[in-house]
């Protein structure tokens, strides 16, 4: 078994922050294929992957379940600047634009606030196979 990210833009905690640190600036694009938490996110590339290494009867089942970033927005907005690849984001901007940018995030982190802590929607593959 094996659980990965579905695509980048059907995981809502992916997507709405990024949008939310990139508004003023060209969004990066995520490399089309290589390294990268959503690379596995094409079942077809997939299966082709595991395939090609022996596996047989490959399936996936779709998972969704919230990705929750602590119970409140300022704890939400800490936890997710320690995340490298939303630090990257605001590595090359100005200081204005970069507090534009956290104010952004910050709004979108307290729109996500569900009274129970701050969660997106998020979606998974759990993928099972057979090595012969």
């Amino acid at each position: 078994m094996l659980l990965v990210w579905q695509d980048r833009d059907r995981n809502e905690w992916a997507s709405a922050i990024r949008r939310s640190l990139t508004a003023e600036t060209a969004t990066p694009t995520a490399p089309a294929s290589g390294p990268d938490a959503f690379s596995l996110g094409d079942p077809s590339t997939t299966e082709g992957i595991l395939a090609a290494a022996g596996f047989t009867d490959v399936s996936f089942t779709d998972v969704r379940e919230p990705v929750y970033y602590g119970p409140d927005s300022a704890t939400a907005f800490d936890n997710v600047l320690r995340l490298l690849k939303f630090q990257d984001l605001l590595a090359n901007l100005d200081a204005a634009t970069a507090e534009q940018a956290r104010t952004r995030l910050r709004a979108t982190l307290t729109a996500h606030d569900t009274g129970g802590g701050v969660c997106f929607d998020s979606r998974a593959w759990l993928i099972t196979a057979r090595r012969h």
